[in-house]
């Protein structure tokens, strides 16, 4: 099952992350240590924890290659363990992490691929209250849901910043079809193709080839214009 991949530069989907890892926090009676970690390679990184000695559990569990939240990523299905040191499941685990005792891990998922896991843990054996699992399933459910949204946010910035890069070039474009219809006479449909062939032919962008005949002829590099972003309009409430 193919995972999905972080967008880069989104730093508010860190942010959803610390922020509904507090708001879990606050709806667990049992104060466990709580981590977020995501997908990275053949194992997991920790995005956000509390408090910081939680993500210990994910960075062992990437060494050691197996593990409850390993395990979760892999089936689908929530893991849980009362006592760490007494499994059989992950020996190795159980081994280098012996301050850990109880588990509870929920994988994460986007449009069913997997995320991450969310993991729930104690110093101490024994089972967690309901009200702490409920809280990780909810808590598990809205993440899939806010990377979505991040991703989202993310693609149409791309596609915005391709679409200015767009406009920003298609003068120079035009400049250097006006000079080659002109010098050869022809259509700007062949004039197109000529500049066309020419990009493929020196491997280069079709922007700067125009950007090169435009100079050539000018004696001056060619100029973009320029799409400057629209403001943005800050609602003021009224006192």
């Amino acid at each position: 099952m193919n995972r999905p991949s972080l967008p880069t530069g989104i730093e508010e989907f860190e942010r959803a992350l610390a922020d509904c890892l507090a708001i879990a926090e606050r709806a667990m009676p049992d104060c466990p240590m709580i981590s977020i970690a995501l997908c990275a390679g053949e194992g997991i990184r920790t995005a956000v924890c509390s408090p910081a000695r939680a993500g210990l559990l994910d960075g062992l569990q990437s060494a050691a290659g197996q593990g409850p939240g390993l395990d979760a990523i892999g089936t689908g299905l929530p893991v849980t363990t009362c006592d760490l040191a007494g499994e059989t499941r992950w020996p190795r685990l159980a081994v280098a992490a012996p301050r850990i005792r109880a588990v509870h891990c929920e994988p994460l998922e986007s449009e069913g691929a997997p995320l991450g896991v969310l993991t729930v843990c104690s110093e101490r054996a024994g089972a967690f209250a309901p009200e702490t699992v409920t809280a990780a399933e909810v808590t598990a459910a809205h993440l899939g849901v806010i990377f979505r949204t991040a991703l989202d946010a993310a693609r149409t910035k791309e596609v915005a910043a391709q679409l200015k890069e767009a406009l920003t070039t298609r003068t120079v474009i035009d400049q250097a079809l006006g000079i080659v219809m002109a010098q050869r006479r022809c259509t700007s449909r062949h004039a197109f193709e000529i500049l066309r062939h020419v990009s493929q032919d020196r491997n280069v962008k079709l922007h700067q080839v125009a950007a090169s005949i435009v100079e050539k002829v000018s004696g001056e590099p060619a100029q973009r214009s320029r799409f400057e972003d629209p403001p943005q309009h800050v609602v003021r409430r009224r006192a």
